[in-house]
């Protein structure tokens, strides 16, 4: 595995050290091309406004990479944004973590004073955002933050206190990633839309943060009952959605808080947390090669329309359902026999 080693900064010059151990250059202060030795892909950096800059990663390797980043004098944080369609590997503060959209652990924030790792999947397209901030801009947001219960406290070697969150990055943040998704870093748009999906992306996670720290936090038999309905609906997947009104009486509350308190815990509304985990299953059924036609999988999945299924199909992994189906030919066979 080929280790390569840098740091950031909020500014160009930390590209450079990341560029000459990958064996390419810096085109025009800002794009990586990744060498065909390595595989394919770019690394975008560009400055967004005094304080916050953004580094976009859209690689495919085909030999392992790990790219190692240590602590520099920046004081600033790391918001990395992962809408990858399988895992990765990210290292913080020596433990490791998987992210990625597929897992639905796929956002996580460093303090600059901790060292971390990412390494990408081998043979898959790894699509990534990172924000590095300033310190001085989220003093407030970090003084909040550890009254939180996700807070995680750790040391760097000096003995300061440091922080890293590992979440979920929210669904409005999900479809603003995956409309960069397909722009390619040449195109000269590119970097002043990275500029404004980046803005939105922190905003989205801010106004996030205050609407749930306004609220009244849940008591333990309230998030016991909220695990109960998403139980309920991961063991339900071939089945159609049973209602909020269902689902609410379950937990014991009203429809507007069961509602809020859903989306407060998991990041998403109970409707789109079934679709999602429904679509995932779809994926799986598509790929076992056990069904001879489309209409079976999603008669399977409870659905009659499969118009409305490559749609939703379609909004979750940018591809239709047929590019993912293996079909059965040995009915094929046997019908012929």
């Amino acid at each position: 595995m080929k280790k390569v080693f840098h740091y950031y900064t909020l500014t160009p010059e930390w590209q450079y050290q990341l560029a000459e151990q990958i064996g390419s250059k810096v085109i025009d202060n800002k794009i990586i091309s990744v060498p065909e030795s390595i595989g394919n892909g770019d690394f975008y950096f560009t400055e967004i406004t005094p304080g916050i800059s953004v580094l976009y990663m859209d690689l495919e390797l085909k030999t392992p990479l790990k790219i190692c980043r240590v602590k520099s004098e920046s004081d600033l944080y790391i918001f990395h944004f992962d809408l990858s369609e399988h895992v990765n590997l990210i290292k913080i503060n020596n433990e490791d973590y998987e992210i990625g959209s597929y897992d639905k652990l796929d956002l996580a924030i460093i303090d600059n004073q901790i060292e971390s790792s990412f390494k990408p999947t081998v043979d898959q397209r790894t699509i990534a955002v990172r924000i590095l901030v300033d310190k001085k801009l989220l003093q407030d947001f970090i003084s909040k933050y550890h009254k939180k219960e996700n807070y995680s406290p750790a040391k760097n070697k000096s003995g300061e206190e440091v922080f890293y969150h590992y979440g979920n990055i929210d669904s409005n943040s999900t479809l603003l990633l995956k409309s960069i998704k397909n722009k390619s870093v040449q195109d000269l748009s590119f970097g002043s839309l990275l500029k404004g999906i980046s803005l939105k992306l922190l905003g989205n996670f801010f106004n996030k943060f205050y609407d749930s720290e306004s609220k009244t936090d849940l008591t333990e038999a309230e998030n016991e009952a909220l695990t109960k309905t998403k139980n309920y609906l991961l063991d339900n997947l071939y089945s159609r959605f049973p209602s909020v009104i269902f689902l609410a009486a379950m937990a014991g509350m009203s429809e507007s808080k069961f509602k809020m308190a859903f989306k407060k815990s998991f990041g998403v509304s109970p409707n789109l947390f079934f679709i999602k985990k429904k679509m995932e299953l779809g994926k799986k059924l598509l790929k076992s090669g056990n069904y001879h036609t489309l209409t079976e999988v999603i008669y399977e999945l409870n659905y009659t329309k499969l118009s409305y299924f490559s749609s939703k199909y379609f909004e979750l992994f940018q591809k239709r359902p047929i590019d993912d189906f293996v079909k059965n030919y040995r009915r094929d066979h046997q019908f012929k026999a």
